[in-house]
């Protein structure tokens, strides 16, 4: 299939993904503020907020391209 907006829809997801799963793995030194903090050894800062956002929408950019490629497949 060659529907443009699945690949680019699924390259999208697929950064969206990466920068988020990049941004969560930043040291401790980088994260910026402290939103959360649980204990002195673990909390959780903006960064991580951030990446977790990242990584929600490239899930719902990556659903969404598994569901158009099927709905043009089954059509």
């Amino acid at each position: 299939m060659n529907d443009p907006r699945v690949v680019l829809l699924s390259a999208l997801a697929l950064l969206l993904l990466i920068g988020g799963l990049i941004a969560l793995a930043l040291p401790d030194p980088y994260e910026g503020q402290i939103v959360y903090e649980m204990d002195p050894a673990h909390s959780v800062r903006t960064v991580d907020v951030g990446g977790l956002g990242l990584v929600l929408i490239g899930g719902a950019a990556a659903w969404g391209a598994g569901w158009l490629w099927q709905r043009r497949v089954t059509s």
